[in-house]
C-alpha cells in the first residue's frame, strides 16, 4: 500500500469555496461533514497518496465510512478495484475534480469525471469490444472480438495537445497502447506528433480511435479516417 495522509484542514478550508458548500466541519477521524445547500450533509475523507488501492480503503473504512474518499493530488490515481471495493461497502473513490463538479448531486455513487465517463459509454459500444474493464480513474482495457488483441487507453483533456501534455500523459499513465484526447475540439501539435511517432504510441480522438479499433499493429497505430487527407498520415 501507498502511504497516505490526510489533507483534513486543506480540504475544509477549500471546499468552503463552492457555492453548494454552506460548512466544512473537520471531524475527530480526519474526515469532513459538509452541509450542503438543500441537500443532505456528506462526509468526506480527504486523503493524499500516489494510488488507492484495496488496502488504503480498507485503511480509511478503519475510522468510519465516509459518504466518499477524495483523492487530493492532481496527478494521483485510484485504482477502480479500490473504487469497487469502496462503493460495495456504501462508500466510494472521487478525485478532488470529480467532487468539486459532483456536489450538486444528491448520490455521489457511480459518478466519474464526464470526458471519461462519455467515452467510456462510446468506447463500450463498439461492435469489435467485448468487454471494457476500468484500470483506474482516467483509464481502461478493451478486450475485442475476433482475434484482436486488448487495447488500453489513456484519456486526457487539452484543448492543444503539445509535446508537453504528451510527455506528462506517458508520466501519468505509463505501458498505455493510445492516447485519447478527449476534446472533441482539441489539435494535437507537431512537435507532440512527432514525438508521439518516434516512441510509437498513436495520439487519437474519439473519431480515429473508433476506426481504428477495427485493427491491429500497424494499421491500428496508423488508422487515419476516411475524411483526412493521405497526407496527413503519421507512421507510428
Amino acid at each position: 500500500m501507498e502511504p497516505f495522509s490526510y489533507s483534513t484542514r486543506w480540504f475544509a478550508e477549500t471546499v468552503t469555496k463552492h457555492t453548494k458548500v454552506q460548512a466544512a466541519s473537520p471531524l475527530a477521524n480526519h474526515q469532513v461533514r459538509l452541509v450542503r445547500q438543500n441537500l443532505p450533509p456528506i462526509t468526506i475523507a480527504p486523503i493524499t497518496t500516489a494510488r488507492v488501492s484495496l488496502d488504503t480503503v480498507r485503511a480509511v473504512l478503519e475510522s468510519g465510512t465516509p459518504t466518499a474518499i477524495v483523492l487530493v493530488p492532481k496527478t494521483a490515481h485510484y485504482d477502480w478495484s479500490a473504487r469497487e471495493f469502496a462503493e460495495a461497502n456504501s462508500s466510494t473513490i472521487l478525485t478532488f475534480k470529480e467532487l468539486y463538479t459532483y456536489l450538486p448531486e444528491r448520490d455521489l455513487l457511480g459518478l466519474l469525471d464526464k470526458n471519461v465517463d462519455y467515452n467510456r459509454k462510446r468506447l463500450g459500444q463498439h461492435d469489435k469490444v467485448r468487454e471494457l474493464e476500468m484500470i483506474c480513474e482516467a483509464s481502461m482495457r478493451l478486450k475485442r472480438h475476433g482475434g484482436l488483441k486488448d487495447v488500453t487507453i489513456a484519456v486526457e483533456y487539452h484543448y492543444e495537445f503539445s509535446e508537453e501534455a504528451l510527455v506528462q500523459a506517458i508520466e501519468h499513465h505509463p505501458g498505455m497502447d493510445v492516447i485519447l484526447n478527449a476534446n472533441p475540439n482539441g489539435r494535437v501539435t507537431e512537435a507532440a506528433l512527432a514525438h508521439a511517432q518516434e516512441i510509437r504510441l498513436p495520439v487519437f480522438g474519439i473519431a480515429q480511435l473508433m476506426g481504428a479499433l477495427n485493427y491491429d499493429g500497424e494499421r491500428f497505430r496508423n488508422y487515419i479516417p476516411p475524411e483526412q487527407t493521405w497526407s496527413s498520415r503519421r507512421t507510428y
